[in-house]
């Protein structure tokens, strides 16, 4: 290839399957003025140019050599493909974004505008999944992407203009509302202009969630105290939670609350950038207490009664957590204790 640019697309491509947007956004800051969309797509019509011109000057002997790049170019490649191979092509995923950029720019706009009915002026933050915010910053690391762009500021910025072309007026000052997109549940979460307040929680209960839209119509904490709360990172419901998890809350009026298992101490104000460091923060590690039925006896597990044993587990989250223990008869779960940051962090606000 011609261009250090191509060069690194060439080398992307070829060991990852990447939409347009998202191979675009590896050099989004490059040649302000257009969408990633258009970057990405740009690019790989002129790989795809170089590599005709390649093939059609004997300088690729063995065709396929290019099969599994063309794979990861997308439809983009497809005519192409069938130009020079007889087989079906493979449509694969997005390595960063599963082809879904797209419904999550649509599914926040819808959202966001069913909250705007209200309010005129606004700002917008994204909330990845941990497992997509980890994939997107490994990704950028190993690969060197000197002008990559987060997957959450292109679609708040994509967002912020749609409903700006309807009236709705950015304000990153003093806005009416923060409308933040959770994409872990495909939710908005709207915030007004309220004091917030972080506080730390303790769940001895069990099935009851905090958030209202996770408890489809059943109870949840937001509901038991008729307030907005936000959980910078929770369990399953039905966990216990021994350690001390945080929780911004709105207009939380009490300082200590001890209601259906849960026991609640409001520690401090938060906005700005203190407020962002709480989100951005995860355990590094769990350990968690599973209580589990087996007939057989178990090593370095408590026997607490017959076939009933304790087992202890670290693990980075409930998710992989579920995945060690998948194969056992699990008959409840607690979290026991956090490493990492976020523990420092509620240590040092507690005290």
């Amino acid at each position: 290839m011609k261009t250090e640019l191509l060069n690194k697309s060439l080398e992307l491509l070829s060991k990852y399957p990447l939409c347009d947007s998202c191979l675009g956004r590896c050099f989004a800051r490059l040649s302000l003025g257009h969408t990633n969309e258009e970057r990405g797509k740009a690019i790989k019509i002129l790989l795809l140019m170089e590599i005709d011109k390649a093939i059609k000057e004997h300088q690729i002997e063995d065709l396929s050599q290019i099969k599994e790049l063309l794979y990861n170019m997308g439809e983009i490649a497809k005519t192409f493909y069938h130009n020079y191979f007889n087989d079906e092509f493979q449509n694969r995923s997005c390595y960063i974004c599963d082809n879904r950029i797209k419904e999550f720019k649509e599914s926040f706009e819808k959202k966001a505008l069913e909250k705007l009915v209200n309010y005129k002026t606004f700002v917008l933050g994204v909330r990845l999944t941990d497992e997509l915010k980890n994939r997107e910053e490994k990704f950028m690391v190993e690969n060197q992407l000197f002008y990559y762009e987060s997957i959450k500021n292109e679609i708040k910025r994509d967002v912020g203009k749609k409903l700006a072309s309807l009236g709705y007026i950015p304000e990153f000052d003093n806005p009416q509302v923060e409308l933040v997109y959770d994409m872990e549940y495909d939710a908005v979460i709207l915030f007004t202009k309220t004091v917030r307040y972080l506080a730390f929680y303790n769940r001895l209960s069990r099935g009851i969630p905090i958030s209202s839209w996770v408890s489809k119509g059943g109870e949840s904490l937001e509901g038991l105290l008729n307030t907005q709360l936000v959980a910078p990172y929770s369990e399953a419901s039905e966990y216990r939670i021994l350690d001390d998890y945080p929780l911004i809350a709105e207009n939380l009026v009490k300082n200590e609350i001890n209601i259906k298992g849960f026991h609640i101490r409001k520690v401090s104000k938060i906005a700005g950038k203190e407020l962002s460091t709480i989100f951005t923060i995860r355990p590094s590690k769990r350990l968690y207490r599973v209580t589990i039925y087996s007939e057989k006896e178990i090593k370095d597990a408590v026997k607490l009664h017959d076939n009933i044993y304790d087992i202890f587990v670290e693990a980075k989250d409930f998710k992989e957590l579920r995945e060690k223990v998948k194969d056992l008869l699990v008959i409840s779960v607690d979290l026991l204790s956090m490493s990492g940051k976020s523990k420092l962090i509620a240590d040092t606000y507690i005290k």
